[in-house]
């Protein structure tokens, strides 16, 4: 399944100082660190320990929760503020999903999907696609080709079909909001599979409430509580060291 290189809208991500608060209530704050194209990052923290808030910061998707949210610090892509990027520019760079994606693609057909990502424009024919397809999981599921509805497809037939989306967008940042927590071990090991490739052209940002099922498939650890990272390092010396 290894694909060709290609070239990535950005390659390095940089947090500065960087933190978020609502009405003077902390969601994160302090964080430093820094991510390569080529990294696959377990993100872990318990519910209510601003993983989430910091993911979709990187998106720009928290003024949808927080319309009164102010950041402090910075983030870099390529040394460029993310917050001198338009919104289009960060969907191009950045995707992120979560739950509620799945839920979503329910009222979905594949071909609705395609538009809804690539726009109306857009040129996709499934037999071009069918050996990538297959590699994720989602070509045998397709029994309409492009009317499939998606209602009918397993969960981890929906997470194989977003991956297979994002690796058609050449985002630079995958970001995976807890996605995976739901799946049992097995199919763990089939989109582990998966991530691995991706992240041959990505950065990935794989966040997690369960450290022990996925501490062994990213390149780096990164652990936050209570809005803070208090381990960002390799996923060997945090065992070592607890």
């Amino acid at each position: 399944m290894r694909r060709k290189k290609v070239q990535s809208a950005i390659s390095n991500i940089r947090c500065e100082n960087y933190g978020a608060s609502v009405n003077g209530s902390v969601l994160f704050e302090n964080i430093n660190l820094t991510l390569n194209v080529g990294n696959l990052a377990v993100l872990y923290g318990p519910r209510g320990s601003g993983k989430s808030a910091f993911l979709r910061s990187f998106a720009q998707l928290n003024q949808e929760v927080y319309p009164n949210i102010n950041y402090s610090g910075n983030v870099y892509f390529d040394e460029k503020s993310i917050f001198d990027f338009d919104e289009k520019e960060i969907r191009q760079i950045v995707t992120y999903l979560d739950t509620n994606f799945l839920e979503s693609l329910d009222y979905l057909s594949f071909k609705d999907l395609i538009r809804l990502v690539f726009g109306s424009q857009y040129k996709f024919n499934i037999e071009e696609h069918a050996t990538e397809l297959d590699n994720f999981g989602v070509l045998k599921a397709l029994y309409k080709f492009e009317k499939t509805p998606l209602s009918a497809l397993y969960v981890l037939e929906k997470i194989g079909l977003l991956l297979f989306v994002s690796s058609l967008r050449n985002s630079s940042l995958l970001v995976l909001d807890c996605l995976l927590d739901h799946l049992d071990d097995e199919h763990i090991e089939f989109v582990t599979k998966m991530l691995k490739e991706l992240s041959y052209s990505k950065i990935i940002l794989l966040a997690t409430r369960t450290m022990k099922r996925f501490i062994g498939l990213g390149d780096s650890l990164i652990v936050m509580k209570n809005g803070h990272v208090i381990y960002n390092g390799e996923p060997k010396e945090y065992i070592l060291g607890v």
